[in-house]
């Protein structure tokens, strides 16, 4: 296993990422998204970057513009901007030498709702995963007044209106929605409305006592698991399959 530190450009800015990548040749990847105010170097994702490849899958994390390495400023971070940043974390899988053509995305919170997006505009997004991710958020302009949330300026919550993902989760298929029924901050009832919005197929898995971050050590270790057996799943080398089997 090899973790390669990468870059690249987003609208001018530096965008700086963490590939994890097993020793199989063309590995098929999961692009990972954090939360709001989270980064690539959340744990969960850093255990993702461990797990993952032992499964020969290669995964991607990436600090958006204004969170971690990358460049940017928080308070001109906008929705609007991260679909734009994750759109090129894909273009730069798909032109990586060392990584195959099967991609999956995995967000937790706001990035599981930006990675919603995404597949949903993206035909070959072969799997999607979300954790504690918002049906909606305008709630948010509700939470103006919290200590975080006073970090963001004007224009993501003027940003935030522009985008509705309802219209568009049909088409989004081979997703798995995974929430906490004790979620504080995303209510459980916006995972049952993503799901009843997705395509088939299509699998949801509420986790008794799970709170937004997945805090309990047996929450996450159970969210992972799902996870990894997810896109085991679905991404899958199906031409190799069929190849084997004389099909």
């Amino acid at each position: 296993m090899k973790i390669e530190k990468i870059s690249f450009s987003s609208h001018g800015t530096t965008v700086i990422g963490k590939l994890h990548l097993p020793d199989t040749e063309k590995p098929p990847c999961v692009i990972v998204s954090h939360g709001l105010f989270s980064s690539k170097e959340s744990e969960k994702y850093i255990s993702l970057g461990d797990r993952f490849p032992r499964k020969e899958i290669s995964l991607l994390r990436f600090d958006f513009r204004g969170c971690g390495e990358s460049g940017g400023k928080i308070s001109e971070s906008t929705v609007s901007d991260r679909i734009e940043d994750l759109t090129i974390a894909i273009e730069f899988i798909r032109s990586h030498p060392r990584i195959g053509t099967r991609i999956g995305l995995m967000g937790s919170s706001l990035g599981g709702y930006i990675s919603l997006i995404k597949a949903a505009g993206e035909e070959d997004i072969r799997a999607v995963v979300t954790w504690a991710t918002p049906f909606t958020l305008f709630g948010l302009e509700e939470r103006r007044g919290e200590r975080e949330m006073t970090s963001l300026g004007q224009e993501f919550f003027q940003d935030i209106k522009t985008h509705d993902i309802a219209p568009i989760l049909g088409k989004v298929t081979n997703c798995l929605v995974i929430h906490g029924d004790r979620d504080e901050l995303v209510p459980v009832e916006h995972a049952r409305m993503i799901y009843k919005g997705l395509n088939e197929p299509k699998k949801m898995a509420i986790i008794e006592g799970g709170d937004h971050r997945l805090t309990r050590p047996d929450h996450r270790k159970q969210a992972m698991e799902m996870t990894l057996e997810w896109f085991e799943t679905y991404l899958e080398d199906r031409t190799s399959k069929a190849l084997y089997h004389g099909g």
